[in-house]
């Protein structure tokens, strides 16, 4: 045992006189704790970047979809307002197929007919009866 320790502190470099056994060890032991601790922070940044670039590609790509759409609309409306009579129906066709064509309409809020059709059965308190057991009057 005393033979792999002298080795080992040849290998390391370290005077065996000036540095106790404890001591390199302790050191030993917080330089794996300090390594593993480095590697999982490297690891969650590099998620993290990753992530993040993942998110900005679809940022652009939506954005680059919203644009074609916008370009198409702007496409079919400018068809429309040409006053031109050809291709009349594949326009319509292609605005029925992409659903612009109903896309602008806003849905429809019901009104409520009545403020207790409204609410649900269980948000209602219950009402007590009054049960008289003995037949004396309340007071």
């Amino acid at each position: 045992m005393e033979k792999l320790y002298q080795s080992i502190m040849v290998y390391y470099a370290i005077d065996m006189k000036k540095v106790s056994v404890e001591d390199f060890f302790t050191d030993l032991n917080n330089f794996r704790t300090t390594f593993m601790q480095a590697i999982k922070e490297n690891i969650r940044k590099r998620e993290a970047e990753e992530k993040e670039k993942r998110a900005r590609i679809a940022k652009e790509l939506a954005e680059k979809e919203r644009l074609e759409r916008q370009q198409k609309k702007k496409r079919l409306l400018e068809m429309k307002t040409e006053g031109d009579e050809t291709g009349v129906m594949d326009s319509l066709l292609e605005a029925l197929q992409s659903g612009a064509a109903f896309r602008d309409r806003r849905k429809r809020t019901p009104k409520p007919k009545d403020i207790r059709q409204s609410l649900s059965p269980l948000s209602q308190r219950p009402v007590l009866k009054v049960f008289n057991h003995g037949n004396k009057p309340y007071s």
